[in-house]
């Protein structure tokens, strides 16, 4: 909580000193941004494709260890102790590879998307800028932020529908991209 008010507090502080500069202060829901751009959907669909991609190779190993432990169960009453549990470790080999490529590919996911979100705001900003001088706006702020990952706080309390830039971002980037 002390944080929340602190940020509060900064950015009240921040507000002030922009209005006493002259320029006005808008807000984009950056979040809308990046779920309606043709950027954001290119963005989304490509990590999307490396989720599935990664998926189908998990799914095909979880679907050979179930295959195995349906066997062992099936010849557990009539294999021999030795051969039981030699395809138990064989089993659970492959159930710590499983999770090993598991933790890699969430890996590669998530660092997958940070590098996509990272190029995304990289645009974003630029247009942004921009847009900022076009308009005349001092200071652009994000309309929500996301606190320790648990749930988005709304970083403008209040602010007047005409200060909302997010719509004219997604135009702006999308003829962007379209130029490209």
């Amino acid at each position: 909580m002390k944080k929340i008010f602190l940020m509060f507090v900064a950015m009240s502080l921040i507000a002030v000193s922009a209005m006493a500069g002259g320029g006005k202060i808008a807000y984009v829901d950056t979040q809308t941004v990046f779920d309606k751009t043709k950027l954001g959907k290119k963005y989304q669909g490509i990590v999307r494709e490396y989720f599935e991609s990664r998926k189908k190779i998990l799914d095909l190993d979880a679907e050979e260890i179930q295959k195995l432990q349906d066997d062992l169960n099936k010849q557990s009453a009539v294999i021999k102790e030795e051969a039981r549990k030699n395809k138990e470790e064989n089993i659970n080999h492959k159930i710590r590879d499983f999770e090993k490529k598991r933790n890699d590919f969430t890996n590669e996911i998530g660092k997958k998307n940070d590098d996509l979100s990272n190029e995304f705001n990289q645009e974003m900003v630029v247009v942004l800028k921009d847009m900022a001088k076009k308009e005349k706006v001092a200071m652009v702020l994000n309309k929500s932020i996301n606190i320790l990952s648990k749930s988005e706080v709304p970083a403008v309390l209040y602010a007047d529908d005409e200060l909302d830039l997010t719509e004219k971002v997604i135009v702006e980037m999308d003829k962007k991209i379209e130029a490209k």
